[in-house]
């Protein structure tokens, strides 16, 4: 990427500046999303859309049902050691809880909108083991139930809320290129 104002080259994957006058400058991180128009709509009703010339059409929710399954991941760094959950996984586990560098974590993949967000699954002291119940997600030991937002909704919790953590929707390769000791994870806890 490149910043106007400075010429500045910055490697998005890694936040940091490797080029121009602010070489070595480090981004601020923040939790975000990659879904389909139909969700953000629903979620951002006032959106407005910047329209670049870009081919936003090969990215549809059937292409990363199809092929994009097996090119991208989600990457994540926790406490400086990188992890990915590749995009196949998410798809056959949406609700999956993970140990990662020592702390519990739960993604939540919503395959209509092509969503998959990261949260810290301690709530309280304890970390929260989750599950698909039909069409809602609950925890295990409260039986509260959470939507796709780390939200719990209903149950003992109703009003809590989990901790978002920043992953970064990658291309498996771009994010292996940058973290090549990234470990894959693979699935559940057994815990």
């Amino acid at each position: 990427m490149l910043d106007p104002e400075t010429k500045s080259l910055w490697s998005h994957i890694l936040g940091r500046c490797f080029e121009g006058p602010l070489k070595g400058a480090q981004l601020k991180s923040l939790p975000s999303d990659m879904v389909t128009w139909k969700e953000w709509r629903k979620r951002h009703p006032q959106t407005t859309v910047l329209n670049m010339s870009r081919k936003h059409g090969d990215y549809t929710k059937e292409f990363y049902a199809k092929r994009g399954a097996d090119q991208f991941v989600l990457g994540v760094m926790v406490r400086g050691v990188p992890f990915h959950l590749p995009w196949r996984t998410l798809q056959q586990q949406p609700v999956l809880n993970f140990t990662a560098n020592k702390q519990p974590l739960v993604c939540l993949y919503d395959a209509s909108s092509t969503s998959a967000q990261l949260y810290g699954r301690t709530v309280g002291d304890r970390a929260l083991a989750f599950q698909r119940d039909g069409d809602k997600i609950t925890d295990a030991e409260t039986g509260s139930t959470w939507n796709n937002r780390g939200q719990a909704v209903a149950g003992e919790l109703k009003g809590k809320q989990l901790s978002p953590v920043v992953g970064i929707p990658s291309f498996t390769r771009a994010w292996l290129k940058f973290h090549a000791k990234s470990s894959a994870v693979a699935g559940q806890d057994r815990n």
